[in-house]
């Protein structure tokens, strides 16, 4: 495999994902607070996310950073794991 063709590989992916009214707006306002945009939010807490659930496993790079974040983003959120690693709201 060429190097130009690695590289084009690493590049980020965008996806869609609908969400209920509620954690829109907590994700909204905690994005206002932040001064980042919502995009850039949710993937910073999708990653936190995926840090604290595998903290065994190696790492891809980039994934550096506090799992804190993540148990805070889930609080504010109202969201919480459940032993099986599903969400659940409370």
């Amino acid at each position: 495999m060429n190097d130009r063709l690695r590289v084009l590989q690493r590049q980020p992916r965008r996806i869609s994902i609908t969400l209920s009214y509620h954690v829109h707006e907590a994700l909204l306002s905690r994005s206002e607070n932040e001064g980042r945009s919502v995009s850039n939010l949710c993937a910073f807490l999708l990653e936190d996310a995926l840090r604290e659930q595998q903290p065994a496993m190696a790492q891809p790079s980039g994934f550096e950073g506090n799992g804190h974040r993540a148990v805070q983003a889930k609080q504010l959120l109202g969201i919480n794991p459940t032993p099986n690693g599903h969400l659940r709201r409370p």
